[in-house]
């Protein structure tokens, strides 16, 4: 049998890549015949460009600032004129010091490595959002980009506080190059179901600076015309600020699949194999793992899913199930998840070969 493995990671536990090579150790004891293909997965958030790296893409490099304003060097990637920026490499959550204050990061970073991509010779990037620490609704990226931001006295804003709180008039830049948003959430930029409303407490708001930063969104949503745009609520706002320069929007699972040609080594394949830390609800919205099994559904391959912990089994693959027994704890622990997968997998080869 052959077998194709492409999973996000098990967040806290195990990358991408080491799922995948513990579930292909796991195939190969149960079944010592069984051929191989696989990849690092990601659906435009972390982890998308050691996904790329894997599957010839080319790295690249170029000084830029984090989340607070710290020098960084960052790395994205190339292939010909396009350069995909994973902006959580920017201003990602992991980069969040204890003394740092998160109302006030912002998402100029990544309008700087922006710009530098472009000195050079990229003229159109794909921006890979998920797992960033900011709520600035993207004021910090249109700004190094070139925008002005005005407060109520028609002065520069101060950049002592987050962007919102001081921005009322906006005078958008003029890019001569193509902008798209690679996104996993559907969020809108303000109201309940917007950035502040639903991302801010993980990274590290409070109720009172979630409500104010929310009344803000709504009013600059307002002025960039995208209160009413899907994912415009992605890394805090910032997918509705590079939609307001013309982005589109598109699912960063399928237009990553599309660069690893996933369909061909798809149709290759007897199984195909994916996964991620939690399945639940929210990964039937445009998760790595539901779009691979939906996509192994249209090709009559059989999926299987594996999870740190299955909340609802997602019904198109094949087999959905937990990496833990249902006497065993379930566990981040990068060692015992790392034994469970590869026995999980051996268990469900050898009943797929009976």
């Amino acid at each position: 049998m052959h077998h194709f493995i492409i999973s996000d990671s098990f967040k806290g536990s195990l990358t991408s890549e080491e799922v995948a090579l513990t579930v292909q150790n796991g195939i190969l004891q149960g079944d010592r015949e069984a051929t191989i293909d696989w990849s690092p997965g990601a659906d435009g958030g972390e982890g998308t460009l050691e996904m790329l790296f894997a599957n010839g893409f080319v790295q690249a490099e170029a000084e830029t600032i984090d989340l607070a304003g710290r020098p960084i060097r960052a790395q994205y990637t190339r292939k010909n004129e396009q350069a995909i920026i994973e902006v959580a490499r920017v201003c990602g959550l992991g980069q969040v010091r204890a003394t740092d204050l998160p109302i006030t990061l912002h998402t100029r970073g990544v309008g700087r490595l922006v710009l530098r991509a472009m000195e050079a010779g990229a003229t159109e990037f794909f921006l890979a959002l998920g797992g960033t620490g900011t709520t600035d609704g993207g004021l910090g990226f249109l700004y190094e980009l070139g925008a002005v931001l005005l407060d109520g006295r028609s002065q520069p804003i101060t950049w002592t506080d987050n962007p919102l709180l001081e921005t009322e008039q906006i005078i958008l830049p003029k890019l001569a190059v193509k902008l798209h948003v690679l996104a996993d959430v559907t969020a809108a930029y303000a109201g309940k179901h917007g950035a502040a409303k639903v991302f801010g407490l993980q990274k590290g708001l409070t109720a009172r600076e979630i409500d104010v930063l929310d009344v803000h969104l709504e009013r600059i949503g307002n002025i960039l015309g995208v209160n009413e745009v899907a994912g415009a609520g992605a890394a805090g706002g910032l997918g509705g600020a590079v939609a307001a320069l013309g982005a589109d929007i598109l699912s960063g699972a399928l237009f990553l699949l599309n660069q690893i040609k996933f369909d061909q080594r798809l149709e290759a394949a007897d199984y195909v194999w994916t996964g991620e830390g939690k399945v639940d609800a929210q990964t039937a919205l445009g998760k790595l793992p539901a779009i691979v099994a939906e996509q192994a559904n249209e090709a009559l391959v059989p999926c299987v899913i594996l999870a740190g912990h299955v909340e609802r089994p997602y019904a198109p693959a094949l087999i959905c199930e937990s990496i833990h027994d249902a006497d065993e704890c379930v566990t981040l622990d990068s060692e015992l998840s790392r034994l469970r997968l590869a026995r999980r997998a051996e268990q469900i080869t050898r009943r797929l070969n009976t």
